[in-house]
This record gives structure tokens, C-alpha cells and sequence, in this order.
């Protein structure tokens, strides 16, 4: 670790931006899938603290500034699928046309907000604007590598996040949290602030054992999101709410509670 970030919370970065990977998957591989049809596969995720290479498009926000970088494969297989082509992208490639700088920049601030909310527990970066002032260069304290497997052209990729280090110290100051003055009190409003996990369940399907049993690798099961999904405790039902999709992500919202016997 750098000495600066030494006697601070900077372990924790690299530590969160794992737990989020692991817990969300599938966040930004969806997105590729709903707008790109190209399924992508999570294969694994480093955080850096520094990289050779510098981002292709940098932003700032109210946060700081965030930096992006894609592997030229996979941006130009997106580039493909976007326009309908057929083709995949040879080793070969042109120079970066015009059309590669828009779908690079498109991409760049639609998987940082998705990621973002995901760091930032649902809250957003806010509006992101391309950051070209040679006078105020970014400095850069970690980068997340994504690596990706395409099932379209059977190739890795990776994307990379650059975070710099006013965003970093944001990161830190909300995962340190407050700190604890005393455990004095009340032992029952000490309860109120245990961790608990909550369950909702969005789809659910009922098939016969014998097709279970016959399911096999990259099978495709088809399922309806519930209309009205439920979420519980410890298996027992607390609320019952309506699912809905932003950024690549699912919420619940209108919740309504559920009397119980």
C-alpha cells in the first residue's frame, strides 16, 4: 500500500469493490445482454493501484472523477451488435473510428452509473460530464479490472474503472461509518441497529423432479418476475412490494405490509 494511505481506510476499497462483484455479478453482464444481446460471463475482478495504461474517457462528478477503459474487442463487438452486424472484430482492427469514440463514451457513462450505484448502495454519481482539463489532472488511487467472457465470439475482455482520489476518499468515509460513542443505554434500541438480511423472492417456477434432475449446464429456464414479489425474514413474510428496473438493476417499491397470524 501507498504511505499516504497508510492510518486510513483505504484497505477497505479493494475489500468492497470484490463484495460487490461477488454479491451483483451479473450487473453489468445483464446490461450488455438487454442492450447489446451479447451474454458475458464474469471470470474475475482485480483492483489495482496503478496501471500503465490511461482511461479512454474520464468524468467527473459531484464525487469526484471516475475513470473508463475497454478492451477494443469487446468494444467493437458491441459496436456490432449495436448496428445490427454480423461480423466479429479481427485482431486486425482500423485505427478508432468516430463511431468506436461515441459507443466508447456511451458505455462508459452507462456501466459507471451502474457500478456506481451498486459501490454507492443505489445512490448515483450524479451527471456525469467529460473531464478535459489538462490543468487538473486526476489522480488516480485504484483501478477495478473486470474481466469478461463473450459467448458470442468466445474471447476475454476487461473493462476498467479508474477511481481517483477525492472519490476514493468518499468510499471511505461511508464505509468507515460514524463511529460508536457508547454501549450504554437502552439494550433494546442496541437491537434495532443489528444487521439483518432480508429476502425477496422475484420469480419462482414449479417443475417436475425428473426435469430437474435432467437440467444441465447453460440450460435456459423460462420464468415470469412475480407481479407482486415478497420479502422476508428469515422466512417469514414482512412486506410485499412491486418490482422495478433502472440502470440495469432491480427495485422494490410500494411496499405493503403483510399481517400474519
Amino acid at each position: 500500500m501507498k504511505p499516504h494511505k497508510l492510518g486510513r481506510h483505504y484497505h477497505k476499497i479493494p475489500q468492497h469493490i470484490f463484495e460487490v462483484a461477488s454479491k451483483y455479478p451479473r450487473i453489468i453482464g445483464d446490461y450488455f445482454l438487454r442492450n447489446y444481446r451479447i451474454n458475458l460471463e464474469l471470470v474475475k475482478v482485480d483492483v489495482l493501484e496503478e496501471r500503465a495504461s490511461d482511461p479512454d474517457c474520464i468524468y467527473k462528478s459531484i464525487y469526484g472523477k471516475v475513470g473508463f477503459a475497454i478492451d477494443r474487442p469487446l468494444l467493437t463487438e458491441a459496436l456490432e451488435c449495436y448496428y445490427g452486424g454480423t461480423g466479429l472484430p479481427s485482431e486486425e482492427a482500423p485505427p478508432v473510428s468516430t463511431s468506436e469514440q461515441r459507443m466508447r463514451n456511451r458505455l462508459g457513462i452507462d456501466v459507471t452509473q451502474i457500478f456506481a450505484r451498486a459501490l454507492l448502495s443505489g445512490s448515483t454519481l450524479g451527471n456525469l460530464t467529460p473531464h478535459e482539463n489538462d490543468f487538473d489532472p486526476a489522480v488516480w488511487e485504484y483501478v477495478a479490472e473486470f474481466t469478461y467472457l463473450s459467448h458470442l465470439s468466445g474471447t476475454q475482455s476487461s473493462i476498467f474503472l479508474y477511481l481517483d482520489n477525492q472519490l476514493v476518499d468518499e468510499l471511505t468515509a461511508r464505509l468507515s461509518g460514524p463511529a460508536s460513542s457508547t454501549l450504554a443505554g437502552n439494550p433494546a434500541k442496541h437491537i434495532q441497529h443489528l444487521p439483518v438480511r432480508l429476502e425477496c423472492v422475484v420469480a419462482a417456477l414449479q417443475m417436475p423432479l425428473s426435469q430437474v434432475l435432467a437440467l444441465q449446464v447453460n440450460d435456459i429456464l423460462m420464468v415470469r418476475l412475480l407481479e407482486h414479489t415478497e420479502v422476508r425474514i428469515n422466512q417469514h413474510k414482512l412486506f410485499r412490494g412491486t418490482l422495478f428496473e433502472e440502470d440495469g438493476s432491480l427495485f422494490v417499491t410500494s411496499l405493503e405490509s403483510v399481517k400474519t397470524p
